[in-house]
């Protein structure tokens, strides 16, 4: 890589073009709906009916402090956890260690971030053995609410307006199935669909440190189910420019640094 990796923007556009990640940068509207935060990068999968999103933030070192600023990374978590109000699949925080990080600040650096990986591990473990003790009474209550629901249907059939009511019990069952099936599925709180990639600018290399195991349950929401169908035809707006806008920047720094020599 030839140039200085400056900022979240240098990061996001120097790993897009090496590793292909995604194709649709800063994604600020789904259909007709504004969203924040944006999402820096979106990978749409239409064979897979998978949609990713990408958060992209770079650790720099703090001369005046003498360390490195991790308070990015603990603001990307959130940002990246943000992204499935909007209907992915997955989300990724994509953490970018800069090149002028000592050595030093390096190995701290690479220590601090697995320890906040092992915490969100343990915190993935606890929250899945809750919902999986949640999820082996899901088939009895299941049983008992399609019996309810049944019984329902039976003694509105001689009322004045059967087919309406049918209706809306049928709508109500069906939510009320979705409810209990993202209930069932460990990828409910959002953290097995969460993962971190780390890139370190000394080696140039990409690494998945903490991988998306789930997919988030986007069909229990009726919003978020209709967020998705967007995103997998397109309808959202994103900076078309953005590859170009970086390019064009390195080049007139590439100009100006050559004109000084």
């Amino acid at each position: 890589m030839g140039y200085e990796i400056r900022d979240e923007n240098d990061l996001q556009y120097c790993l897009m073009k090496k590793y292909r990640l995604g194709e649709f940068a800063k994604v600020k509207c789904i259909s007709t709906i504004e969203i924040s935060p944006d999402i820096d990068l979106l990978e749409v999968n239409e064979s897979q009916k998978l949609v990713t999103g990408y958060e992209f933030k770079l650790l720099k070192y703090r001369k005046n402090w003498k360390k490195v600023d991790f308070y990015p990374m603990y603001q990307g978590i959130g940002q990246a956890l943000s992204y499935f109000q909007f209907g992915v699949d997955k989300s990724y925080l994509l953490l970018g260690l800069h090149k002028g990080i000592s050595q030093e600040s390096l190995s701290f650096a690479k220590k601090k971030i697995q320890e906040t990986i092992d915490m969100l591990k343990t915190i993935r473990t606890f929250i899945c053995e809750k919902f999986e003790k949640i999820a082996e009474g899901i088939g009895e209550l299941q049983g008992v609410t399609d019996k309810i629901l049944s019984d329902m249907k039976r003694i509105t059939t001689i009322q004045i307006y059967p087919a309406t009511l049918e209706q809306g019990l049928s709508d109500i069952q069906t939510r009320t199935i979705n409810l209990l099936q993202a209930l069932s599925v460990r990828s409910f709180s959002g953290f097995g669909c969460f993962g971190i990639m780390v890139w370190i600018g000394h080696d140039d290399l990409l690494t998945t440190e903490l991988k998306a195991e789930e997919n988030f349950p986007v069909f229990a929401n009726k919003d978020l189910n209709h967020k998705k169908e967007c995103l997998l035809r397109k309808q959202f707006r994103y900076d078309k420019d953005f590859i170009k806008k970086i390019e064009e920047s390195l080049r007139r720094e590439r100009n100006e640094n050559s004109r000084e020599i």
